[in-house]
Formats: C-alpha cells, sequence, structure tokens
C-alpha cells in the first residue's frame, strides 16, 4: 500500500519521535502528542446534582451555538430518579415518568461541565429507558440531536415494571435542543408498530439530512429513520440488509464530501455488515469483519465481571494514497487458547468494496505485548489540514491483569511507516486506573464514545475526547440493577 506525502512526512516524525522513547518513561508522553496523559476530568459525581445517583454509558457531539464551542455528552442517567426509578437490593421497579435520557455539556473542550438535566416523558409514553445517541446537524452546528429507548403507556403496566425492561420497550425518543446542547426538549417519538428497539445511532450530513437507527429486535433487522432537513419528522427508510437477520446495536457514519449515509450492525454470524445509502437507495450490503464478539462478559479476579456492549465501530475519512482504505473498522475478538479478548481492524473502499484485515491496528495476538482484555473500541477520523496529515485515532478499553478490578483507557493512531506497513501504538488516554463497580448483572456501562473536542495551533490540530464509567468514589454497594458509585470520566488527548 502506497501512503500518502503527508503521511509518509507523519510517519518519519514518528519514527524521530520513538528513537527518543529508550530509557525514559517522560518521552512516551511526546509520542502521544499531548503532553503527559493526565486522570482526566469529571464529567458527573463531581457535583451536588449528580453525586449521589448513577450515569453512565455514554454518547459525544460537538456544536456552537451563542458564540462557544461546546462538547456535549449524553448518558444513562439516574439524577433525581428516585420517585420513578426504585431499587431493592434484588429488584427494581419502574413507574410512569421515569427517565434516563440525560446528558451534559462543556464549553472548555472537556475539562470543565455543566449538568444539563433529564429529559421526561410526553404524553402516550410511559419512560424514556437508556442506549444515548447523539449528533449535530450538519447545517446548522447549534442543532443537536438526542435519542433513548423508551416505554409507550400502552405497554405500561398499571404497578409499573417489576424487573428487566425488555419486554416493555415499544419504540424511541428523539429530543432537539436548539441551543447547542444546552437544553432538549422531545422532537419526536418513533416506534415500528411497538417492537422491541434497542441500542440507537444518529448522524447528520451537511445538506441537514438527520438520520437514526435502532436494532428491531422482534423483526431481527435494523430500522433507520430519515428526516430531510434538522426540523422535520423522521420517516423510516427500507431495510438496509434484506436478506439478513440483524442483531447488534447499529452504527451510522456519514462521509463529509459526498452525504452519503454508511450503517453497519452484526449479522446472525456476529459478523459486521455495511451498507451505504446515497439518498434514494441502498447498497447491497458486504461483509467488512470476520466473526466478532456480540456483548461479552469481562471477568475480572475478585468475581466482579462488567458486562460489554457493541464491539465494533467505524468512520469514513481520507484514505492513504492507495485510496483503498476510506473506511476503517476495529472490532473485538477472543484468542481460541487463552479466552483474552483482543481489539483488530480490516478496512474498505468508499464503495465497501475489499474488505481487507489489518491486524496491526489493534491488540491482535503477536502485535503487542497485551495481556488480560481489550475491548470497547472506537474510532474516530480527522482529514487533516494544509500541511498536517490526517489523523485516524482509535481508543479501547483495556483490563491488565496485575492491576486489580480496574480499567486502563487506551488510545493511539492507526497509521503507516514510510514503507506502507500498518501501525499502531497504544498509550494511556488518562494516567489513571479507572475502578469498576458494576451491579450484579455486570451493567456498568455497555458503550461509550469518542469524538473531536477542539482544534488548537497554527496550523489547527485536533484534541481527542474519549468518555468512561469511573467508579473512583468508591464502590458502597452492587445490587442486581444498580451499584453505587458510578459516574463519568472524560479523557482529552492529542
Amino acid at each position: 500500500m502506497v501512503q500518502s506525502k503527508s503521511e509518509s512526512e507523519g510517519a518519519l516524525r514518528f519514527l524521530a519521535q520513538s528513537r527518543l522513547l529508550a530509557g525514559t518513561l517522560g518521552l512516551v508522553c511526546l509520542l502521544a502528542g499531548a503532553g503527559c496523559a493526565l486522570p482526566g476530568h469529571p464529567v458527573t459525581g463531581h457535583t451536588k446534582a449528580t453525586s449521589a445517583y448513577a450515569q453512565s454509558e455514554t454518547a459525544l457531539t460537538t456544536s456552537f451555538s451563542g458564540g462557544k464551542h461546546r462538547v456535549v455528552v449524553a448518558f444513562n442517567d439516574g439524577t433525581n430518579g428516585e420517585a420513578t426509578i426504585q431499587y431493592t437490593e434484588t429488584s427494581r421497579t419502574v413507574l410512569p415518568g421515569a427517565s434516563l435520557m440525560g446528558w451534559a455539556f462543556s464549553e472548555d473542550g472537556g475539562m470543565t461541565w455543566a449538568y444539563g438535566g433529564r429529559v421526561t416523558p410526553p404524553d402516550g409514553w410511559a419512560a424514556i429507558w437508556g442506549d444515548p445517541a447523539l449528533t449535530t446537524s450538519g447545517a446548522h452546528y447549534n442543532v443537536v440531536f438526542m435519542a433513548n429507548l423508551a416505554i409507550p403507556s400502552s405497554k405500561m403496566p398499571p404497578t409499573g415494571v417489576v424487573g428487566a425492561v425488555n419486554n416493555y420497550i415499544g419504540g424511541a425518543c428523539i429530543a432537539r435542543s436548539t441551543d447547542g446542547g444546552i437544553s432538549f426538549k422531545v422532537h419526536q417519538m418513533v416506534s415500528n408498530e411497538g417492537h422491541f428497539y434497542d441500542g440507537g445511532s444518529l448522524a447528520s450530513n451537511k445538506k441537514g439530512n438527520v438520520f437514526a437507527a435502532f436494532v428491531d429486535v422482534d423483526a431481527d433487522r435494523i430500522d433507520v429513520w430519515q428526516a430531510p432537513n434538522d426540523g422535520a419528522q423522521f420517516e423510516r427508510l427500507s431495510n438496509p440488509f434484506p436478506g439478513l437477520a440483524m442483531y447488534s446495536h447499529p452504527r451510522l457514519r456519514v462521509h463529509e464530501a459526498s452525504g452519503d449515509l454508511y450503517v453497519a450492525a452484526q449479522a446472525s454470524d456476529w459478523t459486521v455488515f455495511m451498507a451505504k445509502w446515497n439518498g434514494s437507495s441502498w447498497t447491497q450490503p458486504l461483509r467488512v469483519s470476520n466473526p466478532a464478539q456480540l456483548y461479552p462478559t469481562i471477568q475480572f479476579a475478585s468475581g466482579r465481571k462488567v458486562r460489554a456492549g457493541p464491539q465494533f465501530a467505524f468512520d469514513i475519512g481520507a484514505p492513504s494514497e492507495g485510496g483503498n482504505d476510506a473506511v476503517r473498522l476495529l472490532y473485538t475478538q477472543k484468542e481460541e487458547k487463552t479466552g483474552r479478548l483482543y481489539v483488530t481492524g480490516s478496512y474498505a473502499r468508499l464503495d465497501l468494496t475489499g474488505a481487507w484485515a489489518a491486524p496491526e491496528w489493534g491488540t491482535t495476538p503477536g502485535n503487542l505485548n497485551t495481556p488480560g482484555d481489550q475491548f470497547n473500541p472506537n474510532v474516530r477520523a480527522w482529514d487533516g489540514f494544509i500541511g498536517m496529515p490526517p489523523v485516524w485515532k482509535a481508543a479501547y478499553v483495556d483490563r491488565h491483569p496485575a492491576k486489580g478490578d480496574t480499567l486502563r483507557l487506551k488510545q493511539g493512531n492507526l497509521a503507516y511507516f514510510p514503507d506502507g506497513t500498518r501501525i499502531y501504538l497504544p498509550f494511556n488516554a488518562m494516567d489513571y486506573d479507572i475502578p469498576i463497580c458494576p451491579d450484579t448483572r455486570g451493567y456498568w456501562g455497555d458503550y461509550d464514545d469518542l469524538e473531536i473536542s477542539e482544534f488548537s495551533g497554527d496550523p489547527p490540530t485536533p484534541t481527542f475526547i474519549r468518555t468512561v464509567s469511573d467508579s473512583g468514589a468508591g464502590c458502597e454497594y452492587e445490587w442486581k440493577y444498580t451499584s453505587h458509585h458510578v459516574h463519568i470520566r472524560a479523557a482529552t488527548f492529542k
């Protein structure tokens, strides 16, 4: 594979820096490109409003409104929810009016955060549940959309839902902000005849089209909804994966130049399939990975376990000079010999043909000395700037067997050596071992997100932000449906 001149120059700088690493840990910070890793920034749990409640599982976007850039994070939010979500050590009761649709925002690139609140369910809907998604309108950067699952009033038992909620979810709530994510109001409730929706993903293009996707568990299909502009109502598109039974949460991405929408999800054999919407029809879905893990559970030596969510992520950005890797994907697999989880990669052209394996982009056995488990990958692309090469940033969570009941957040670039060899070197995204405190089912936040938080320097370069669950305030109890403390922390890095 031949890379562009800018990529070659970046790789040469990479090699020069890497030679400085010998014997001095501090110089790893130079290679990471952002100074020494910080312990991260608390998003929730540091204020009176959120400290007594659980917040977990995140989605990210950015906005510009009122002359200010903002980073917006959505999460499953238990703040002030005790009147409608009641817990005992072994059970949970969800009553009408319940909502987990919470958010926060930052106006300094993710360093400090203000709690936004929770969206309340509208008439005809009893509760708004979890699985957050976020996007910003490509036409108006002050307009932000947020999505969560929802329970219609017609499915809510008179005495509430006791225990699991899966059989009662019957659609999703899409909320809208016109002030850059400071406040949200319900925009539309979407449903396919009350089918059980799960997961959720949002995207928008420069034309102002807004897309939302969910897995219809009852029909084993992905439902994609489209609003023709950021003020319009959503309508359901045709099936992007006809003839395939689809099981995982979907993920959406938009190609900036064309405005085309890409949707990916795992099929019945756990491989990732992808299809493209060109504004009027779907392309034929194509396989873009080997079989991946589907919601694995990570075991810790203490007996604690963490249940993970969707185990693939992709983005669309600047390809190498060969032009065949504009779509890059990371996903989680399990090593047969040891049973450990690891992250591996693949890539394809914009038309999704030629999906090739790229095991160097991850922690594939033999690639790096990475014991334990690596999972929950994210990918975010930046197309570069005059004189600055493109950046493909990847992040994942790492369980090291010597670190007890903690996780590390790792980040690095999907890069190339000058000879075209793919390379990925991970660094700590935070200088912090993240304590876990899952409930007894293993829930601690199924997935998190990676985004560009801001640009700085001349010429400008991106700073990335990745959010993650954090139980650094202590693990006071672990019940069947909740635990305490669980909050959210953000890492920013170059």
